[in-house]
């Protein structure tokens, strides 16, 4: 140990016992000034007790002096020690993550020291295994949002904190979605009196704003001299940044626009200009810095946020307006090369040029062990396993994102429906046309206003049509027809919304009669063993007499949120928003 540490070790224990010594002599004096006055015969034996004091204080020195040697022998032998663990702290560095991430997963009491987020991504992801696993959902109607407008389009913040809907008014209203759910809201009288009876809940509005179309100023219209008149647009899509920083709204004149949420609310920040019609589909990537938009003038385009909001791709070939695009699930078993050799044939020229999209060529890899021992193919094969099993602990965990608690898809895959039917698969890594297209059923019009993946897999994909059906497609299988056709009653018009549940087992289909939760392995007709009548499906009480615009699913499947609303197309609206919740079986 250093001299300098000693002397600064021992200081503090000197200074104590100055600052004792100083105290006795205040004492001293103070009991020598009483004396003084009470007569000067005493001076004599204040003189000798101060003699006394004095040696007391050499010798209380002389007796720190030994301590203060011991104490430093003792520091060093301590600091060996600290060194000692120290090295052994450092040997464990790269043992403490894997420890912290088990102490989220497994639970108990060592999430105690967890951080709030992380048990909060935790918990959602036990609710999403719980919702996984479930034979069935009970899904009832709780809380209402009146609005006169048609509501074409709806987007959620993080953690389900705010809702955001857009409608054909022009405006974008922001609502308090946690306190809505929490009952902090009680609807009137008036409001309940078409509604279900388990309907108690109003929605919290926080705000609201034009959905502005920016202007050149010689086309700035003013009203009364002073009064700025905004140039306003239907609400056709919205998608929200997950701290709502920021919000991207689709306009009638295929604009884009980007506006401030959380600080200046409802401004224009940016603005994007391709799409020269409606922007009715918008969607934002995992990372959030792309995002994609898709337009009735039928072009699909990938925006690049880092780039200053440019278009950086292009999905080439699409044959008529988009209706809708979804990124396909992460645990899908079907790749996509085997999607092209089922749907499309595959042209060998093209292959020998292109190469294989997913990773490097077999005969490469088999050159490659050629020249291989036995102990490096050993050391080879072992690498690979210990990737493969990364990726697939990344995927566990990257199920839901831990920043965003959203739902994480592939995004190099998507899916997008059109209205006159068409289903396309794209690569999002060759956008020159679509991998594959999916055919219509025998007898089945050119409408399509939804489709979706199957969320437990993403090797289905379900597309609602315009004569009451909703057709199944099995990417598994050798053939671009549907696998099953699912038929609602005749009189529930055409489907316009499709939502998969996560047990992949079930699907809500929104028609304009009612919402349905369908059961996709109970075939329709008569049980033959039992001789009853055996119904797919079940009514999801609520809704009633109008056209659904958006279904919304949350991550974790405790809330489902529907909107009614024509999307500028055809048909009816219930001017609601209803907010369903989602018990598990």
């Amino acid at each position: 140990m250093d001299p300098e540490n000693d002397i600064l070790e021992q200081d503090p224990i000197i200074g104590d016992d100055d600052e004792e010594e100083e105290e006795e002599d205040q004492m001293d004096i103070d009991e020598g000034k009483k004396e003084n006055q009470e007569g000067s015969d005493d001076d004599e034996n204040m003189n000798e007790d101060e003699e006394e004091n004095e040696e007391e204080k050499d010798a209380k020195k002389d007796d720190d002096n030994d301590n203060n040697d011991d104490e430093g022998n003792d520091n060093k032998v301590k600091d060996k020690d600290n060194d000692n663990n120290q090295n052994i702290t450092d040997e464990n560095k790269d043992i403490e993550p894997l420890l912290n991430e088990n102490k989220v997963i497994t639970g108990g009491e060592e999430d105690k020291t967890s951080k709030p987020m992380d048990k909060l991504h935790h918990y959602y992801l036990t609710m999403l295994q719980s919702a996984k696993i479930a034979s069935g959902y009970n899904i009832y109607p709780t809380a209402a949002i009146p609005i006169q407008s048609h509501v074409n389009a709806l987007t959620m913040s993080k953690g389900l904190k705010y809702m955001f809907v857009g409608g054909s008014d022009g405006y974008i209203r922001k609502y308090d979605f946690l306190n809505t759910v929490q009952g902090k809201l009680s609807l009137t009288i008036i409001q309940k009196h078409s509604l279900a009876e388990s309907i108690n809940n109003a929605g919290i509005l926080t705000g609201y704003w034009e959905n502005e179309i920016p202007q050149y100023k010689k086309n700035i219209k003013i009203k009364n001299k002073t009064d700025y008149e905004p140039l306003v647009s239907p609400v056709y899509s919205l998608a929200v940044e997950d701290e709502c920083m920021y919000m991207l709204s689709g306009l009638k004149n295929g604009g884009i626009t980007m506006q401030g949420v959380r600080y200046m609310e409802g401004s224009i920040v940016h603005y994007f200009k391709e799409h020269t019609q409606v922007v009715n589909i918008l969607k934002l990537n995992n990372n959030q810095d792309k995002f994609l938009s898709g337009s009735w003038d039928k072009r699909i385009l990938e925006w690049d946020l880092n780039a200053g909001g440019v278009v950086s791709n292009e999905f080439q070939g699409n044959s008529s307006e988009v209706s809708s695009i979804e990124y396909r699930p992460l645990f899908s078993n079907v790749k996509i090369d085997d999607i092209v050799k089922n749907f499309e044939p595959a042209n060998d020229d093209m292959d020998d040029e292109m190469g294989s999209l997913f990773g490097e060529d077999e005969d490469e890899d088999r050159e490659e062990e050629v020249d291989l021992d036995d102990g490096q193919r050993q050391d080879k094969k072992k690498k690979e396993q210990d990737k493969n099993s990364d990726n697939n602990n990344k995927k566990l965990i990257e199920e839901i994102s831990s920043t965003s608690l959203k739902i994480v898809y592939d995004e190099s895959v998507l899916m997008t429906a059109n209205l006159n039917g068409t289903v396309n698969i794209w690569d999002s890594r060759a956008t020159l046309k679509p991998v594959a297209s999916l055919q219509r059923g025998p007898g089945t019009p050119p409408w399509c206003m939804s489709a979706t993946w199957d969320s437990y897999t993403g090797d289905k994909i379900y597309v609602g049509r315009r004569n009451a059906c909703v057709e199944e497609y099995d990417l598994k299988m050798i053939t671009s027809l549907p696998s099953n056709i699912m038929k609602l009653p005749s009189i529930s018009g055409p489907v316009s919304c499709v939502k998969s549940l996560p047990n992949g087992k079930h699907i809500l289909t929104a028609s304009r009669d009612n919402i349905r939760l369908f059961d996709t392995t109970v075939q329709s007709g008569s049980n033959i063993n039992s001789g009853k009548s055996n119904s797919p499906f079940l009514i999801v009480p609520g809704h009633h007499g109008g056209m659904i615009s958006q279904l919304y699913v949350d991550p974790t499947c405790r809330y489902v949120v529907s909107t009614s609303g024509d999307r500028g197309w055809q048909g009816q609206s219930t001017d609601v928003v209803l907010i369903y919740d989602v018990d598990l079986q």
